[in-house]
């Protein structure tokens, strides 16, 4: 029999007195910040079909005599049906059919409306039941434009496919072969369906002239599919010829095509590429003329930052705003427009070097309202960098330009400065922000709710900027960010005299706290040893005084939370503090502060600040929590948490503590000389050894029943092998507590750890305790 000691929580555990739930609620993130980054695009490799393609077109007849014969065809091709002599009916019949058919050849865009394509099948259906031959005498470019303006499928046109089911019909009893539309939409459907080959090869087929004498590859729709499929298909020099030949026989024709060759240039790796996308933009732009809208701006915009060439990417956002596509100053609505683009043009900020390009070209096309937004910005790639000379010259610049810095650049310059950790840089940081600290100090005045972005530019542009002499250049007063850099500053040099007189002088500022200055605080106690008050910090905080909203905690906040709990119950002095919450409590919080947070866009940010760098840190410290207080089942229910909630695996080092914790026996009331015997007995290593066999077992067994080898399961998905890891953990804590209590109660005590928790109907794994050994 293993020795293991019974958990403290068993079926009918009593809950903390002291248990909180969090009634705060986060605050809205700009929707400018985006998920979607361009410098993780890669382009389509090249379809290994052009290769043969290129060999069969050097033994193909020369190009250029096929394309003055397609320009032939072209000019020959009419829409006149001849009709028989004296049948004045008929003639009045097939006169209108072909007028309508030369309408629709002049303005493709006319086929669109309900009206017109209604009164050209009707005209098709009266010409057919007075001549039936007249199906046989339409050219193909007639038979293409009916079946191009009765494609169209919208709730108007709820007969599309009883029209097309007939004009089929009526071209099979002619003989004829299938209209381009026709074989176009076939290549196009077997193109998506993964015969990308097939579907090029077919097409290649089609523009060879044929020997049957249906030919197709003068027309325009053939040549739009056959640009659109290579560049779908990566093929992007081939697309590009195909939609040059395209558009000089038909100058006329939809522009969409150029923008899908256009997104393959941009696709592509190579630099001539992009110099053509280039031209091809400048080309549609001018087309479009004052048709050219918002959203064709976007296609070219992500077109550029997916080919990742900041030159052509700043001066399509430098186009939108001065051709006033982009309205800068108005509504809210539309400054948030501005600010996503711009957001978006900060990913190929990949270095100080291309964000100070990027800043300083939006710096010449952007009213002065936004110019502290975008010094901001600058400043914060800065630290992203370690640039605080680049920090310090933005700052200046802001001067020099008449711009007044506020506490948030100066809070970027001190950050800057704290990153670089030498004592020069350091000592100026200290400077400046004890100086910011003794302006806060002696203004009076509460700070007011800062306003979104947006409502900020719009009332910056109100304001008249003028030059600020050096003479009268001052620091502004601290706000809480301040406060928080330099207490952490000085809380880890050890400095707590500074910090107890940063910690009054905030309350005297009353500088509303968040969830910044929080975490500071909370580690703060934490380095002193005092938990309990650490824990009181959190309370006191998030939950909302009269007067204020309190702190919505962030990730960070909660792994504070988690290190705090692990230290506390380390320390045999503070292990049985009343005051402290218990692991379980502590991960009721933490699921309550999930379900608060999820709900954001970028809850991603703080499940990254929850599980850190290393994402087997958080897991690492819930399992020596509850391996403190001997909680199998709460460790077992915390493993799941984290998988089910976070999409955290467990780690090797959460089953090494799992292992630990199963073989430690506590002896903390047993006398001296029977730990002292104990600890020379070597108990403790052989069952080390014994747990560790179980679990060697418990895989082997695993594996047999997956039928899966150990390379074969070596070589399953990251995701695929933490769920089997969950799975067998959580048949491992299983076989562990079944040696010590029945089935039904292994099971009741899991289930009462899920209704600590507050998730009841958790899965804890694929076995229960009746089904394993």
């Amino acid at each position: 029999m293993l020795a293991l000691r019974p958990p403290r929580c068993l079926l009918h555990s009593l809950r903390y007195t002291q248990t909180r739930t969090l009634r705060t609620l986060p605050r809205d993130i700009p929707t400018y910040i985006k998920r979607w980054d361009p410098t993780l695009h890669r382009p389509i490799p090249p379809s290994k079909v052009l290769t043969k393609l290129e060999e069969t077109r050097e033994a193909a007849p020369d190009d250029a005599s096929q394309r003055v014969e397609r320009d032939v065809l072209r000019d020959t091709q009419t829409f006149d049906s001849s009709h028989r002599e004296g049948d004045l009916s008929c003639q009045k019949d097939t006169s209108r059919l072909t007028r309508l058919l030369r309408l629709a050849r002049d303005d493709p865009d006319v086929g669109l409306n309900g009206t017109f394509r209604a009164s050209l099948w009707g005209a098709y259906t009266l010409a057919k039941a007075s001549d039936p031959k007249v199906i046989g005498r339409l050219s193909d470019r007639a038979r293409d434009s009916l079946w191009t303006t009765q494609y169209l499928e919208s709730p108007a046109n709820r007969s599309c496919r009883a029209h097309l089911e007939q004009l089929y019909l009526d071209m099979k009893q002619v003989g004829k072969p299938m209209t381009v539309g026709q074989r176009a939409q076939y290549l196009e459907s077997m193109f998506l369906g993964g015969e990308e080959e097939q579907a090029l090869e077919k097409w290649e087929a089609d523009h060879n002239p044929p020997t049957d004498g249906g030919r197709q590859d003068y027309k325009p729709e053939h040549l739009e599919a056959g640009a659109k499929l290579h560049a779908l298909a990566g093929n992007v020099d081939r697309a590009r010829h195909i939609m040059e030949e395209l558009y000089t026989r038909y100058p006329d024709w939809n522009l969409s095509v150029m923008m899908t060759v256009f997104r393959a240039h941009t696709s592509s790796g190579m630099e001539q590429h992009h110099e053509s996308a280039k031209d091809m933009y400048i080309e549609m732009k001018e087309k479009k003329g004052a048709n050219v809208s918002i959203n064709d701006y976007n296609a070219w915009f992500i077109g550029f930052l997916e080919a990742r060439h900041l030159p052509y990417a700043k001066q399509l956002f430098r186009d939108m705003v001065q051709d006033g596509h982009l309205t800068t100053l108005g509504t809210a609505e539309q400054v948030e427009e501005v600010l996503k683009r711009l957001h978006m043009l900060y990913r190929l900020g990949t270095d100080i070097s291309n964000m100070t390009s990027i800043a300083l070209d939006a710096l010449s096309v952007l009213p002065e309202a936004y110019h502290g937004h975008l010094f901001g910005d600058w400043m914060k790639s800065a630290v992203l960098h370690k640039a605080p000379e680049a920090a310090a010259q933005i700052l200046d610049m802001m001067f020099q330009r008449g711009y007044n810095p506020e506490t948030f650049h100066f809070n970027m310059l001190l950050k800057a400065l704290l990153r670089t950790k030498e004592n020069p840089n350091i000592l100026k940081a200290e400077n400046i922000g004890w100086r910011m600290i003794d302006e806060a100090r002696k203004s009076t005045k509460k700070n007011l709710p800062s306003d979104s972005k947006a409502e900020f530019i719009n009332k910056r542009r109100i304001h008249k900027i003028v030059p600020v002499p050096e003479a009268s250049r001052t620091v502004p007063k601290a706000n809480v960010a301040t406060f928080a850099l330099i207490m952490h500053h000085h809380a880890k040099n050890l400095q707590w005299e500074h910090v107890d007189y940063l910690s009054r002088q905030l309350k005297e500022t009353t500088v509303e706290p968040n969830a910044t200055i929080m975490n500071v605080l909370m580690d703060n106690k934490c380095r002193q040893g005092a938990y309990a008050e650490a824990w009181m910090i959190y309370k006191t905080l998030t939950e909302p005084q009269k007067g204020s909203k309190g702190v919505f905690p962030n990730g960070a906040s909660i792994r504070c939370l988690w290190k705090m709990l692990r230290l506390a119950l380390g320390d045999h002095i503070t292990r049985d503090d009343a005051n402290l919450p218990t692991p379980r409590e502590l991960l009721e919080e933490t699921v309550t502060w999930l379900v608060l947070s999820r709900s954001r866009y970028d809850a991603e940010r703080f499940r990254t600040g929850l599980a850190g760098a290393d994402h087997g840190a958080i897991t690492a410290l819930m399992m020596h929590c509850f391996s403190y207080v001997q909680d199998l089942p709460g460790s077992l229910v915390a493993l799941h948490v984290l998988r089910h909630k976070f999409d955290i695996f467990p780690t090797d080092k959460a089953a090494q503590i799992l292992q630990r914790q199963m073989a430690w026996v506590d002896m903390a009331r047993e006398s001296e000389s029977v730990r002292s015997q104990y600890s020379h007995s070597r108990n403790n290593k052989r069952n080390n050894i014994r747990i560790a066999k179980v679990y060697d077992t418990l895989l082997n067994r695993r594996l047999d029943r997956m039928n899966l080898s150990s390379e074969e399961y070596a070589a399953l998905s990251d995701e695929q092998i933490g769920d089997v890891g969950l799975d067998l953990l959580s048949e491992f804590v299983r076989v562990v507590l079944k040696r010590s209590y029945p089935p039904e109660v292994v099971e009741a005590m899991i289930q009462a750890a899920k209704n600590d928790i507050g998730l009841p109907e958790l899965r804890t794994g694929d076995m229960d305790a009746f089904e394993v050994a």
